[in-house]
């Protein structure tokens, strides 16, 4: 058995120790990673027209991600006189549903291929939450300045749309959709689970949006919050791997994407990518 294989097998035996502090030091190694990979992206002088929202999403994954490694930790408080530790499911249930939705959008926009190119889905987007805010904000006066930025911003993106081959090749009912557009994604998500191959992200999805929504389950949850805090430890492994599979997947697209295998990546420890392998295989099997 060579160093490889010998590795792969750790690597795997270390995937499914599902142990919340194993979880949680896998995680962290690949948080620090991502982070560096963003930093080669700038670095090497990655230039397109949506880098600057590129970069904010994989941010965005990464800060998602050191705060649940914080939430999961739970929270010592002080009740006269006692120290009580508390574990907030809801709250970290919330920060997860940000995390696949966060993950959702950098997928739709810069990975996956659909019949739209990837320079209109981000224009589109960008064109209908700013539509969406400016709407929010229409009882303050045009003149008023957070608003006008808003304005000139919307003028330049849909200035920007406009001038796309492709926009202009579409009839005019599918323009209006471009211009102004209801949603801000031009695929349904039920089409996007299939082309983002991380397996079953539709139900866990639903699984945490159900329990946020639902306030009676919130309010279950409180007592064994405070009294049994060994049954969160399932819980909390299960979303920090969550995590993990979701950061795996996204450095992986980045760095064969991108071209930058060999900057931090090429750095990285062999087990570290061999775990890599291991979570992106385990989502890819997973329904």
């Amino acid at each position: 058995m060579n160093e490889q294989q010998r590795t792969s097998i750790q690597a795997l035996l270390l995937v499914n120790d599902s142990s919340l502090s194993n979880q949680k030091a896998i995680l962290t190694e690949l948080n620090y990673l991502l982070i560096e990979c963003t930093q080669d992206l700038y670095k090497i002088g990655i230039q397109f027209e949506d880098a600057g929202l590129f970069e904010k999403l994989l941010f965005q994954i990464t800060f998602h991600n050191e705060t649940l490694l914080t939430l999961t930790s739970g929270k010592l408080i002080e009740i006269r006189d006692k120290q009580i530790k508390i574990n907030d499911l809801t709250a970290v249930y919330s920060i997860a549903r940000l995390q696949i939705e966060t993950f959702i959008n950098l997928s739709y926009m810069f990975f996956v291929d659909s019949e739209y190119s990837k320079e209109i889905r981000a224009y589109v987007f960008k064109i209908q939450g700013l539509r969406k805010q400016i709407e929010l904000t229409k009882k303050h006066s045009k003149d008023f300045e957070p608003i006008k930025k808003m304005r000139n911003e919307l003028a330049e993106e849909l200035r920007k749309i406009r001038k796309l081959d492709e926009f202009k090749k579409v009839p005019v009912a599918k323009r209006k959709r471009f211009i102004n557009p209801s949603y801000a994604r031009l695929i349904k998500l039920d089409d996007i689970y299939p082309l983002i191959k991380i397996g079953n992200l539709s139900r866990i999805h639903s699984l945490y949006s159900n329990h946020i929504h639902s306030e009676y389950i919130s309010i279950r949850q409180l007592y064994s919050a405070v009294n049994d805090n060994s049954q969160y430890e399932s819980s909390f492994s299960t979303v920090i791997l969550l995590c993990s599979r979701i950061t795996s997947l996204v450095i992986t697209n980045i760095v064969e994407d991108y071209e930058i295998k060999n900057y931090s990546y090429a750095k990285a420890p062999l087990k570290l990518k061999k775990v890599i392998e291991s979570i992106n295989k385990l989502s890819s099997e997973l329904k």
